[in-house]
């Protein structure tokens, strides 16, 4: 009985001695943490999107920390960017938060199909075997985009895409997924509508014509509205969104357009 109490004090003594060198190594080998990069750390969506080309927010806040540049998180907005940057003492202008939009508006009955497809539910496998709709720039409505965005602000409607630009965070992971490439990055300026063209076909008119009732058919009555931000590249209209300061400018394009493809989205 003895030697089995001798036996539990060594025990216990080893243990003991063993917590106090773990607890010893512990406080000397831990890293201290950047207070600062923990305020970042605080004010970030904390969704790890990547859409600031790093693998998540703790790298973001680490490397704009340590290298004090001004890389913006897209998901976080003009607001928390600012209070990021002031932290930082960086003077530079923060851009506004950039959203996705779609440049694809046609539904299922504005499309032409000469075909049927039969295949994977999948637009990466449909736009590879070629899919069965006519225009090779549009969407072709399976939904590979709804299925990556983190927030679930793609959703799609008799085989058209809609993006719920007051939940897309900007993440970009959309453009990845899709590809027709009909996704676009644009400026978001809260309370104010968001104006896209929403076809994606650079073909000419006639070919449009063949394969959509929506689609652009360059004919640039957008570009005589007075104080007019589009411009006309590749058969397709575009909008320049720094030069897009008025959205009467905006609204009376969008009412000439003829085949009714330039947007308005209502924030």
């Amino acid at each position: 009985m003895c030697e089995a109490v001798k036996g539990l004090l060594v025990l216990g003594s080893v243990g003991f001695l063993f917590s106090l060198i773990l607890a010893f190594l512990g406080e000397k080998l831990t890293v201290k943490e950047d207070p600062l990069v923990v305020k970042i750390l605080e004010l970030l969506p904390g969704i790890n999107c990547g859409a600031c080309g790093l693998s998540g927010c703790r790298v973001f806040a680490e490397e704009i920390v340590k290298h004090k540049n001004s890389l913006l998180c897209r998901p976080a907005g003009e607001e928390i960017n600012s209070r990021i940057a002031f932290l930082l003492d960086l003077k530079g202008k923060v851009i506004f938060a950039r959203k996705a939009v779609a440049r694809c508006g046609a539904a299922k009955k504005d499309k032409n199909f000469s075909s049927t497809y039969i295949g994977p539910s999948s637009c990466a496998f449909a736009h590879i075997l070629g899919a069965g709709l006519d225009c090779k720039y549009g969407c072709l409505g399976f939904g590979d985009c709804v299925s990556v965005c983190p927030v679930k602000a793609i959703s799609m409607k008799n085989e058209k895409v809609y993006v719920d630009i007051k939940k897309c965070i900007g993440c970009g992971k959309c453009l990845k997924a899709c590809p027709r490439n009909i996704f676009e990055m644009v400026p978001f300026k809260e309370g104010i509508d968001v104006y896209v063209v929403s076809c994606n076909n650079k073909e000419k008119a006639l070919y449009v014509r063949k394969v959509c009732t929506r689609g652009c058919i360059s004919c640039g009555l957008c570009l005589k509205v007075e104080a007019s931000p589009f411009y006309l590249k590749d058969n397709l209209s575009y909008i320049d969104y720094e030069k897009a300061e008025k959205t009467e400018s905006l609204a009376e394009a969008k009412d000439k357009c003829l085949t009714h493809c330039i947007d308005r989205i209502n924030v």
